[in-house]
Order: structure tokens, then sequence, then C-alpha cells
């Protein structure tokens, strides 16, 4: 009786080690996740193309699908917009280690937009390149500009 306690206990130490040795995991990669600056998503437009390229490509995306329903695009839908997926890519690693989640997708909530998401596991930011021809305009709502959210342009927005 005495080595099944001895056992269970040992059991019982190793899931608590194995709890707080996540704990501490998931608080350094939350901190991992740099904050995105004005002058950084700037900078990275510029590098990918420029803001002018990255909305025509993104204008070209969205009369290719030509429906108001979300679409989460993968990098052969991205083949014919190069700044978009260069974009993607650099942020593929922003986070100091590849985020296996990071996307591009099409969505119509708060106005058409295309959002490249990119961060880690449990910090994910965003980029929202909205669309400029579409009737209904955009909606970015009120709880997320100026906190969390800037503008760098008149149609894109990125979370900090």
């Amino acid at each position: 009786m005495k080595t099944i306690l001895k056992i269970l206990g040992v059991l019982i130490g190793l899931f608590v080690l194995l709890v707080i040795s996540l704990n501490v995991s998931i608080f350094f990669q939350k901190r991992s996740v740099p904050e995105m600056t004005p002058e950084k998503a700037q900078k990275l437009f510029e590098t990918v193309g420029g803001i002018n390229e990255v909305n025509q490509e993104a204008r070209i995306l969205f009369d290719k699908l030509g429906t108001n329903d979300w679409a989460f695009l993968f990098t052969q839908d991205l083949t014919n917009a190069p700044a978009i997926f260069s974009l993607y890519s650099t942020l593929k690693n922003y986070s100091g280690s590849e985020y296996y989640g990071t996307r591009v997708a099409i969505w119509p909530e708060h106005g058409r937009h295309l959002e490249i998401r990119f961060g880690n596991h449990w910090v994910g930011k965003e980029i929202f390149v909205f669309d400029t021809n579409n009737t209904n305009g955009f909606d970015l709502p009120a709880s997320w500009y100026p906190i969390t959210w800037f503008q760098i342009s008149s149609n894109i927005f990125v979370s900090k």
C-alpha cells in the first residue's frame, strides 16, 4: 500500500510540475510578440511594395471572389498578389518563431475586408485592408480604435 501511495505522490508531483512549466511557457510566449507600431507597419508596407500595391491586389482578390461570404486564402490564391503574399510571409515570422495560425482571409463583418492574422497562439494581431469599392463602406468598431488599433491609410488598420 505504501508503494502505491509513493507512486501516486510522484505522479501528482510530476503533474503539478507540468502545469507550472506550461504556465511559465505561456507567459513568455505571450510576451514574445513585439508591439506593432505605426512606424513598423509603414516600413513593412514599404518593403512589400507600398500601400497602393497592397490595395490594388486586395481589390483584385475582392473582385475575383465577388461575394460577401468569408473565405480563407491559401498561398496558391496569392500567386497573382505578390505584395500581399510577401506581407503574409513576413508576418509568419513576426513573433520570432513561425506561427502556424498566420492566415489571410476575406471577411464580410464590419465591411468586406482582407484580414492578415499574425502573432502567436496566445497573442493574435491583425492587419485589416478594407474594400474601398464596397458600397457599404467599412465600420471599424469604436472599441478597436485607438486603444488597440491604429490606422495607416484610409482603409488599412493594424492592431498593436
